[in-house]
């Protein structure tokens, strides 16, 4: 099992904003948010993160790590 610090990263510029990394998260950690015209994942609750891998695994375009 991961570290409890070992958090998914975003790269805000790689996500295309599907919201599969959003559906995958059984604890809710991560969002869509709006930028201009265009949507991106962000962790908004890390503290709630069980670093189980989900939305890592669930995301098309490896924009999480």
């Amino acid at each position: 099992m991961p570290l409890p610090h070992d958090f998914p990263e975003i790269d805000p510029d790689r996500c295309t904003g599907c919201g599969r990394c959003v559906a995958a998260c059984r604890e809710r950690c991560i969002t869509l948010e709006v930028s201009g015209y265009r949507k991106y994942a962000l962790l908004v609750r890390p503290q709630l993160c069980t670093c189980c891998g989900a939305c890592v695994a669930a995301c098309p375009v490896r924009a999480l790590s």
